[in-house]
């Protein structure tokens, strides 16, 4: 049975700096990924997500390394439908799962911009994405369920009686993790996640995001089924002062060419990285700082997810029962620099949620 709160840590295989945006001191290795997962396997979390953007690591060929070298976390991988055919995809990740033992989820991402996606050869704009996700998963589930041949005919994806060996070990199959805030993600994501990811905000704002991901779960009949869960960056210490402290520090030293870097870093359209902007922006005098505990300044510098949760253990805890409270029970989190952060997270925050 899985526990009622879940956490999981996130693998930064584009390296890192000792801070954000900081030259590289912990360039890509399996060295590095190793002591990071490790930590978060030794914190007691329960899977890694392992990135797919263009200055990451290939996702799926560094997930199977880490599960080779790794016991019982699960690794969440991050892919991206029309780069890999369905049948293919859900052949790889069946044969993860049975080779693994059922360690593998799967983390769907629509991309951040159609120059993005272009370079790998998807020239789709950005609802058609969610399209083209909505059918890739449709036939992976056929082929990991249904017995005889697949046929399946869509818009995006054409395939004619495909025969599927192996079926996974986790059943019906391995769990989908869906994030987004554009009406085409919420539709997917309330049609196929298991679990539905949005990235750190109030959790004034999350409540309103879980309410709208689960009238649209209704039209499914999957508004019991649906999990919650939130991506965010934590920072915890001793106390909050020192916490408040580092928190500022991550970013103390970043130059206006850096926060340039960010802006143009994911184009336009990704609606949940417009979001992230507006929190940088909308903190006006504050020094980024959104509530006691929660901070934006990372969006100044990184893009995808960068608010933060910070304070103390009971804090930080106090927080996420928040969340746990307007319904969200998975997190996936990051914090600098990963391993350090990992093993200060399963020490002061994890015993609580035991």
């Amino acid at each position: 049975m899985k526990p009622l709160v879940t956490f999981g840590w996130y693998i930064p295989t584009n390296g890192e700096g000792v801070y954000p945006g900081d030259p590289m001191t912990e360039p890509p290795s399996l060295d590095f990924f190793m002591r990071v997962i490790t930590a978060a396997e030794r914190a007691g979390m329960e899977f890694a997500l392992v990135p797919v953007t263009p200055v990451c690591w290939e996702a799926w060929i560094s997930c199977a390394f880490m599960a080779a070298k790794t016991t019982k976390i699960k690794l969440l991988v991050a892919a991206r439908p029309g780069l890999i055919s369905p049948t293919v995809m859900a052949k790889m990740v069946a044969t993860f799962d049975q080779l693994s033992g059922g360690r593998v989820y799967v983390n769907l991402i629509a991309g951040g911009s159609e120059a993005e996606l272009a370079a790998d050869g998807v020239h789709l704009p950005h609802d058609e994405r969610y399209e083209l996700m909505d059918e890739v998963v449709t036939v992976m589930k056929r082929c990991w369920t249904e017995e005889g041949p697949v046929t399946f005919k869509g818009k995006h994806v054409d395939v004619e009686n495909a025969w599927f060996r192996p079926k996974p070990v986790q059943q019906p199959h391995p769990p989908f993790y869906i994030g987004g805030i554009s009406p085409a993600a919420i539709e997917v994501g309330a049609k196929h996640a298991a679990v539905y990811l949005f990235w750190g905000n109030t959790p004034e704002q999350i409540a309103k995001d879980v309410a709208a991901v689960r009238e649209a779960a209704a039209r499914y009949g999957r508004e019991h089924e649906i999990r919650f869960g939130m991506r965010l960056q934590v920072l915890v210490r001793e106390t909050e002062e020192q916490a408040r402290h580092d928190a500022e520090a991550l970013i103390a030293g970043t130059t206006e060419q850096q926060r340039a870097r960010r802006l143009g870093a994911m184009g336009g359209e990704s609606h949940a990285d417009g979001r992230m902007r507006q929190f940088a922006e909308s903190t006006g005098d504050s020094n980024y700082w959104i509530s006691r505990h929660l901070y934006a300044g990372l969006t100044t510098v990184r893009h995808g997810a960068g608010v933060m949760m910070v304070g103390n253990p009971e804090q930080v805890a106090g927080l996420i029962q928040e969340y746990v409270d307007i319904g969200c029970t998975e997190f996936c989190l990051s914090g600098y620099p990963h391993d350090a952060e990992a093993e200060n997270f399963g020490r002061l925050v994890m015993p609580r949620f035991a």
